[in-house]
């Protein structure tokens, strides 16, 4: 073998070594988030109730002082170990501030039957591997156990967000967004609507109002929907959608201030997907809520878009410190190959590069047996 040739292999060999991480991560086949960003439901496993609550005390929360809490179900990691599926998420869509490290990632995969979580760098004296073993022991194993992963997600989500310093419940405010006219709607879908609508006002700066009616009297449907959106004082980044019982068909109107993002055409599609079905069994109550939920969810899932730009990086919050510290090494053990490897080699300098060759092996060994130093799993 000539020098030429023999200094090709060596390089190829070098960076086959140091491009292993990036195959894996091939390998694992990641997702792009959902627009929810905080909760992935890939499997879906949560309905739009919890979905709604978990994304609120997330944004709430990442917008205190920059964590995060991601939640991830999907139906299978496809043979992948929960380890590297989880660290590979974190790692691509990335979680918490950049400069604190403060993010965490907990996936659930539910024919695997098994859950991980991930934490960041920084949350090393705050979210340490006991702390997430005993979160994952005392509020996800039972339900997990049982297959209530609604339940269960909720609890640990929670649990997560307190651990960060975040809140997880709050007394919500007291205005009133119902006016069931009609009488169509229980007390309970009342409370709820209500609840909703005061909880998440804070965090979207957004209510839903719902109003049902069942004589419009000589007014037109839109008409009706006008003057009640004004009597109200709604705001303009409002909207209220008015169901007519009497008249079988109901309306949406949004606010000047939203109009532009929550357009007639997304507006439809909730309409379409969410109440029609509901409405035409004379389900209002179920339609009201499933439709309230859809909006929610539309406003949440934007709540912090300024925020969330700077945090989806894949380098933001790396939860292994070995994998940061693999990338520069690799830049320098590239330089120092680079450097050494001459046109004319001596049988001195071989040597001396087989040493370097096998120390990045070593380092690289060194590194993989380190991974899991901060990754906590209880199963």
């Amino acid at each position: 073998m000539n020098h030429t040739t023999f200094k090709t292999a060596l390089i190829a060999m070098l960076l086959s070594v140091l491009l292993l991480p990036s195959l894996s991560l091939a390998k694992t086949g990641v997702p792009d988030h959902t627009d929810s960003f905080y909760v992935n439901d890939f499997a879906q496993v949560i309905d739009a109730k919890t979905e709604n609550y978990m994304v609120n005390y997330g944004v709430k929360l990442h917008q205190k002082d920059g964590a995060q809490v991601r939640l991830v179900t999907v139906d299978s990691t496809n043979g992948i170990s929960m380890e590297e599926y989880a660290t590979s998420l974190f790692n691509s869509w990335g979680a918490g501030a950049a400069e604190k490290n403060n993010g965490v990632l907990l996936l659930l995969s539910i024919k695997d039957d098994d859950y991980w979580a991930v934490p960041g760098k920084g949350l090393d004296s705050t979210l340490t591997e006991n702390r997430i073993t005993q979160i994952l022991s005392d509020s996800l194993e039972p339900d997990f156990a049982k297959k209530d992963y609604n339940a269960g997600a909720r609890k640990t989500y929670g649990a997560l967000i307190q651990s960060l310093g975040g809140i997880y419940s709050e007394t919500a405010g007291t205005r009133n967004y119902v006016a069931d006219n009609a009488g169509v709607f229980k007390q309970v879908t009342k409370d709820y609507l209500n609840q909703s609508a005061n909880r998440y006002q804070s965090t979207t700066h957004s209510g839903v109002y719902i109003v049902t009616v069942k004589n419009l009297g000589d007014k037109s449907l839109e008409d009706f929907t006008y003057a009640k959106f004004a009597s109200v004082g709604a705001g303009p980044n409002d909207v209220m959608l008015v169901l007519d019982i009497g008249g079988d068909n109901y309306h949406v109107l949004q606010g000047k201030g939203i109009d532009g993002l929550l357009t007639n055409d997304v507006v439809s599609d909730i309409l379409n997907t969410e109440l029609e079905p509901q409405f035409v069994q004379k389900k209002y109550a179920a339609g009201a809520t499933a439709t309230a939920n859809a909006f929610y969810r539309f406003f949440l899932s934007r709540a912090d878009y300024a925020l969330k730009s700077t945090v989806a990086a894949p380098a933001i919050s790396k939860p292994v410190q070995s994998q940061s510290s693999s990338s520069q090494s690799s830049k320098s053990t590239s330089a120092s190959v680079s450097s050494t490897v001459k046109d004319s080699l001596t049988k001195a300098e071989g040597f001396v590069i087989t040493g370097l060759f096998l120390l990045v092996i070593a380092f690289c060994s060194f590194l993989a047996s380190r991974r899991n130093r901060y990754i906590a799993r209880n199963r």
